[in-house]
């Protein structure tokens, strides 16, 4: 999914909303092929064929993909996982966490910090563009700076947390700032003016932005980078592979760089397929698709048992990292007992086993079971009806609560499980004397809607690196301006803040199991549910492993079986 309020980090972090939602399948952003001429994009659009077509002894794979490529410029950059992954097959991030929730160093040799607010990066001594040339500090002062001028002005990244990020931003025309201090070729530093713990930079500024030459580009004017036409046919790269051809809607190929620092990759030609959610079946089938990635391939609930049950391919489900967040406007239902007796209605086990398959888990909160930040001591609100049907009478008793008001409970259309779902609830709602109306939208429409007085409720899939909580948390339910209606708490604003500075994992449990037991004494935010997402791979790709993150890191790697 893709941005919707995202002004925090000074807030970063409230960016990592959208990388969170980015994991839910919809995209944003204007993309390279927009951008050029339509006799190009015609010309790109008719080498497809000839990218699937393999040379003797070439070897090529097939990645389905579901979501519509949105961009493949890094200054560019939203917050959504395909454009993530398609661009930094070409440039690399300074790093990229994996399926185990912990770091895989790209360009970055090390990211230390002494007092979480001076950040020391080291570049790796063999990172090499494709051109011979080295990758340097440059190179990653000269990206920030460009994707934050008034400019190219990408707002999706919000600088302000460092020294010299006026509003986000930096100067017209910038080639230092005082938040970024170039050393020598290989280490810099980031400059922060509040704490920021080594784990949300790593969480966000680390790994979501990809690395530009700026040998290449330095002399091209800002205000035309968005629109440069060398976008379209990168020559030079520090990534694994170098883009051929590609059509926003239906495809993107690549062939490999044999210059690259982790070795040439295996994989000859590598081709993304963007298709309907009901083709990855057939794909899978015929063997026209090798690889889904369950970030970004959205396998229908029908076609899941089928999936399983395939021959030749090997079916990854994923912990239950994606969480269906549900919340309230609370400028609008103010009463918590109201929001209380809202989840206790809900028979949320019955909504996973019998729409899920039983593949995710109920907890509420933020932090869900598969994040070693996980607190198994935190408690969970109980399906518990005649409860909650207690709570709305004593609200309407004490004249928080008119019974007559119907709640406008938004969803998306493209969330099967969510629109499902909301059905159920309207039912079991109503029994406990809570009235619903379901609006199910277009995911466009739902982020535009969201946070505004005209929706008490909305259900969206949501997806946090299981590794860092605080961005997300900070703009969600620490903000003036957020989707749980400016929702605030004194005791969760302590605890935030606390993360930033944490000594160890102990400590950055007992803090965000403070924050959940809030959420779960407030109920501003709840968790419908959740889910694990399922991923295949061919049993002809070896070294390839599905999995929400990390997918890509050893590419290098991947082959196929003789």
């Amino acid at each position: 999914m893709k941005k919707g309020i995202r002004k925090a980090l000074a807030a970063v972090l409230a960016l990592s909303l959208t990388a969170a939602l980015a994991a839910c399948g919809s995209t944003g952003g204007k993309t390279a092929a927009e951008s050029a001429p339509a006799a190009e994009t015609s010309t790109q659009a008719g080498t497809s064929e000839a990218a699937n077509t393999a040379a003797p002894g070439e070897k090529i794979v097939n990645i389905g993909v579901t979501d519509q490529l949105g961009t493949l410029n890094p200054l560019n950059m939203d917050w959504t996982f395909i454009n993530l992954y398609s661009t930094s097959l070409m440039f690399l991030p300074l790093a990229s966490f994996n399926s185990q929730n912990s770091v895989d160093y790209m360009l970055a040799e090390s990211i230390t910090t002494d007092d979480n607010l001076t950040f020391h990066i080291k570049i790796r001594d063999d990172a090499n563009w494709s051109d011979g040339q080295p990758v340097t500090s440059n190179d990653v002062i000269f990206t920030i700076l460009r994707m934050t001028s008034p400019e190219v002005a990408n707002y999706n990244f919000d600088f302000s947390m460092f020294k010299g990020f006026d509003g986000g931003a930096s100067p017209s025309g910038a080639e230092s700032i005082d938040g970024l201090k170039k050393i020598d070729d290989k280490n810099l530093d980031f400059i922060a003016t509040t704490p920021m713990s080594l784990n949300t930079f790593l969480n966000n500024v680390a790994t979501w932005i990809c690395i530009l030459p700026s040998h290449v580009l330095k002399d091209v004017p800002a205000k035309d980078l968005l629109t440069y036409d060398w976008f379209n046919h990168p020559d030079v790269v520090d990534g694994p592979y170098v883009l051929d051809s590609y059509d926003s809607a239906h495809y993107i190929s690549y062939h490999a760089n044999d210059k690259y620092m982790f070795g040439a990759p295996k994989i000859d030609k590598l081709n993304v397929k963007i298709v309907q959610p009901s083709e990855l079946l057939a794909g899978l089938k015929s063997g026209e698709i090798d690889f889904i990635n369950p970030s970004t391939g959205a396998i229908p609930a029908t076609d899941r048992d089928a999936v399983e049950k395939l021959d030749g391919v090997k079916a990854v489900w994923t912990e239950p990292v994606t969480n269906e967040m549900t919340f309230f406007n609370t400028k609008k239902v103010t009463d918590a007992r109201v929001r209380k007796a809202f989840v206790e209605a809900i028979d949320r086990n019955t909504i996973l086993s019998s729409l899920l398959g039983g593949h995710g888990e109920i907890t509420d909160g933020f932090v869900m079971s598969g994040s070693p930040l996980y607190d198994s001591s935190k408690a969970t609100i109980p399906y518990d009806p005649q409860d909650a049907k207690k709570l709305v009478d004593e609200a309407v008793s004490d004249g928080k609560w008119d019974s007559s008001t119907e709640l406008q409970y938004y969803v998306s259309s493209s969330d099967d499980f969510a629109v499902k779902a909301s059905q159920i609830m309207q039912q079991e709602l109503a029994q406990a004397g809570i009235k619903v109306k379901i609006n199910t939208v277009d995911f466009a429409t739902l982020m535009s809607v969201a946070g505004t007085d005209d929706v008490d409720v909305f259900s969206v899939q949501y997806t946090i690196t299981p590794a860092d909580f605080y961005a997300d948390e900070n703009s969600l339910v620490n903000a003036e301006q957020s989707w749980t209606g400016g929702y605030q708490d004194p005791e969760v604003a302590k605890a935030l803040a606390a993360t930033q500075t944490a000594s160890s994992e102990d400590e950055l449990k007992k803090l965000y199991k403070t924050v959940d037991d809030k959420m779960i004494e407030d109920v501003p935010m709840f968790s419908l549910y959740f889910m694990s997402n399922l991923g295949v791979v061919s049993s002809r790709l070896q070294n390839a492993s599905p999995s929400l993150y990390g997918s890509y890191n050893n590419i290098q790697e991947w082959d196929i079986a003789e």
